[in-house]
């Protein structure tokens, strides 16, 4: 499960913001083992 605002998803595909910061700031809520999209990321 990955759980974020809408703002944080388009900054993050658009590469304003990296996902360990996202992460870290608490921008993004994620749980499991494949919730980790940095290899997604920026699109």
């Amino acid at each position: 499960m990955v759980e974020m605002a809408p703002n944080t998803w388009l900054e993050l595909a658009t590469g304003r913001v990296d996902w360990a910061s996202a992460v870290t700031d608490g921008r993004v809520q994620m749980s499991g083992n494949r919730a980790d999209l940095s290899a997604y990321l920026p699109l």
